[in-house]
């Protein structure tokens, strides 16, 4: 995708603006998608809850547990949303200009999780943190799925069906990417340094949204990213390394590891090594 689209007021069939392209979009069915999705989803997510006998007072990785669970159970519910107004399948949902792929999500999660994993370790090294926690080993084992599910689930909310409405709505796709990451800033209520650093994700992940015009590498960014902060708490790392933002240092670590990434993706892009045309 050409910068100059980004500014550019446009019909044209693309991930931002797809759902004005169908024949049976009206302004407010974005809205009653919203309303399906949330009704479906406290439906679901208390049934959820009654079937693992959620306890308020779990502690802090069960309660991130808990809320990974609802965020999956959103994707379900944000799916039969879209399903009952615009009757478009799944695989239109998350990649509505081409077919999903997988070779994307692949390698985008192996960049994201080696640059991570290279900053974190620089960053847990020099901190001065340590593993405060024992975590078992199931807890361990859902650390490392879960994230994977509830990033997907992330993206298809706040990338899909929040920018989509945005782009629909306006037609300039970069007034949808800001507007988006300006909410998911506002959905995660923590310090000055942390709320600029969810902003500043929140606009990479519009970005490479709008380049591979499709859910596949933001999606993978931001599993790799729960992941680390699933594991960070579960171990009782998050304060040493890599937790939130509470410093200018913390929200320059936070913001490398979601930029680095895209950058190298795009880069390999231009060598046609990434298969976003595909």
């Amino acid at each position: 995708m050409k910068i100059s689209k980004l500014f550019e007021k446009t019909k044209e069939k693309e991930f931002t603006t797809f759902p004005a392209t169908l024949e049976t979009y009206a302004w407010y069915k974005p809205i009653l998608i919203a309303i399906i999705a949330i009704i479906v989803s406290i439906a679901l997510s208390f049934v959820a809850l009654f079937a693992i006998r959620a306890d308020p007072r779990s502690s802090t990785i069960m309660n991130l547990i808990l809320s990974a669970v609802t965020m999956i159970i959103m994707i379900v519910a944000i799916y039969i949303g879209n399903r009952l107004i615009y009757k478009i399948p799944f695989s239109t949902q998350v990649a509505p200009v081409r077919k999903w792929n997988w070779g994307i999500y692949i390698k985008t999660f192996a960049i994201s999780l080696i640059v991570y994993g290279i900053i974190m370790a620089f960053n847990f090294l020099f901190s001065g943190a340590k593993i405060t926690n024992n975590l078992p080993i199931s807890l361990f084992i859902l650390c490392l799925i879960l994230p994977i599910f509830q990033g997907f689930g992330e993206e298809f909310l706040c990338r899909g069906l929040l920018m989509q409405t945005l782009g629909a709505w306006f037609k300039i796709p970069i007034v949808a990417i800001v507007l988006q990451a300006v909410v998911f800033a506002v959905l995660h209520p923590y310090q000055l340094f942390s709320l600029i650093g969810v902003l500043c994700t929140g606009l990479v992940y519009g970005l490479i949204t709008w380049y591979g015009q499709g859910l596949e590498a933001s999606s993978a960014m931001h599993s790799v990213n729960n992941i680390a902060a699933f594991i960070a708490i579960g171990f009782g790392l998050q304060q040493g390394a890599g937790g939130n933002a509470s410093d200018p240092i913390a929200l320059l670590i936070n913001v490398a590891v979601v930029v680095i990434p895209a950058i190298i993706v795009i880069i390999l892009d231009k060598f046609n090594l990434m298969g976003f045309e595909s």
